[in-house]
């Protein structure tokens, strides 16, 4: 289990192609883990529920040689400022059904991954420690007295407890940097306006 869980996304995109686990087996260790962990550290504030099916379809798909893209099957979490089809986001009930995902989900799909779930995040998306008065306070995972930093803390303790191979945030001011060192994991926060923030809500336009 551990394999799978604590493995890279570049690693399991390898492993799925190579059809030595399949995408299902994937996606449901790591939906189990989330299932496991939520109580305790509050990191998700929507689980998808068509994830599963998703990942049976790229199993299918690649049954019959068809790549959906180099992240075939691998799962992903995003933070709950992206916008994603069909699902409003926990902070923003006031606004429209999204109709678009946000461009970085749109590129992570078209790269075959498929999305596990919409993590925790400050009001408006942005702040210090990661709580709001919808969805609660996330907890550090390596210890529950303790915060996990913002503004991507939900996706730093996702991705530290192998509950998420890869995860999207925002950082303005160490919105990434800060939880990844709070949480013992890495991030990376690319030159401003190289990652559109597209659909992104409470973020500045790039």
């Amino acid at each position: 289990m551990n394999e799978l869980l604590f493995a890279s996304a570049t690693a399991l995109a390898r492993a799925i192609r190579k059809r030595t686990v399949s995408s299902q087996e994937v996606v449901r260790a790591h939906l189990e883990r989330i299932t496991a962990l939520q109580p305790k550290i509050n990191a998700v504030s929507l689980l998808l529920s068509d994830a599963l099916d998703r990942a049976k379809e790229a199993d299918n798909a690649l049954s019959r040689g068809t790549i959906w893209g180099p992240l075939h099957g691998v799962p992903f979490t995003v933070k709950d400022i992206f916008e994603t089809t069909g699902h409003l986001s926990a902070l923003d009930r006031e606004r429209n059904m999204p109709t678009h995902d946000a461009t970085v989900v749109e590129r992570m799909r078209h790269a075959g991954a498929i999305l596990l779930a919409k993590s925790n995040c400050p009001p408006n998306g942005s702040g210090v420690d990661t709580e709001n008065t919808i969805t609660g306070r996330t907890l550090n995972p390596h210890n529950f007295n303790c915060t996990p930093g913002g503004s991507s803390g939900g996706e730093a303790a996702l991705v530290a407890t192998g509950a998420s191979p890869i995860g999207i945030g925002s950082d303005q001011n160490g919105g990434l940097r800060i939880p990844a060192h709070y949480c013992g994991t890495a991030a990376l926060k690319p030159t401003a306006g190289r990652v559109p923030n597209t659909g992104a809500y409470n973020q500045p336009g790039g």
